[in-house]
């Protein structure tokens, strides 16, 4: 799989300006950045969900999403939603909330993030802390025109257990191993019965799209294909 990488580098001082420029899918990298400017800038941010931010060792990564980008990730999101809901599977969605840990020097934003089998942990919670909770069961990376480098040691640090990557090529499934390192696997860990083949003949159909034709072909999918594949996986 194939992963694009287009970076702008500036200094930790850079203006809101010399951001504010730079349009489209892509990522500016404010260098030598330490965690009290990264918890600043979290703050001065607020509740926007732009520019996210992804943490790591000092470099901050500020990313500006194309509508490319936002289709695929709403179709991802969409299409967990409807297994979940259709197979009567309790989720707790966290979207794009920033989780980190200062102690592993990272934070990062997942396009979109959820947990299931600590589902129950995390319910009705406003606010999630990886000191005491446990990290998302599973991240999202929409990725065009970034690289999902960073993202991913974020996510191994914090001891994410399933990454999926998808970009122009197809959709990757990653699993944190016991030695601390992600690796491919054909099938999810939080969703046993669905395949990365699965999840990536959907995003390629011809009328794939957050729409809502697509939204009812999925969810027919889940009904007619899914339910029985998972009844006969618990039998």
């Amino acid at each position: 799989m194939s992963i694009m990488s287009t970076e702008h580098d500036l200094p930790a001082e850079a203006t809101s300006k010399q951001l504010a420029s730079l349009d489209g899918d892509q990522c500016v990298a404010l260098r030598g950045l330490d965690w009290k400017g990264y918890s600043t800038l979290l703050r001065l941010r607020g509740e926007r969900s732009a520019p996210r931010m992804i943490y790591l060792d000092g470099d901050l990564r500020l990313m500006s999403p194309s509508l490319a980008h936002e289709d695929m990730k709403k179709m991802l999101g969409h299409f967990i939603t409807e297994v979940v809901v259709g197979l009567d599977i309790l989720c707790r969605e966290t979207g794009q909330t920033t989780f980190r840990r200062r102690k592993k020097e990272a934070g990062v934003e997942g396009d979109e993030t959820y947990y299931v089998a600590n589902a129950e942990r995390v319910l009705g919670k406003k606010i999630i802390d990886l000191r005491t909770d446990p990290p998302p069961d599973l991240a999202i990376e929409a990725v065009y025109s970034h690289g999902v480098e960073a993202s991913l040691e974020v996510y191994r640090r914090l001891g994410v257990p399933e990454v999926w990557v998808c970009d122009e090529t197809g959709l990757q499934i990653l699993l944190l191993q016991a030695d601390g390192q992600y690796v491919g696997a054909p099938s999810s860990a939080a969703f046993p019965f669905l395949t990365a083949a699965d999840v990536d003949s959907w995003l390629r159909r011809p009328n794939a799209g957050p729409n809502s034709r697509w939204v009812k072909e999925v969810r027919v999918w889940v009904r007619d294909v899914l339910a029985p594949r998972l009844a006969g996986k618990t039998s």
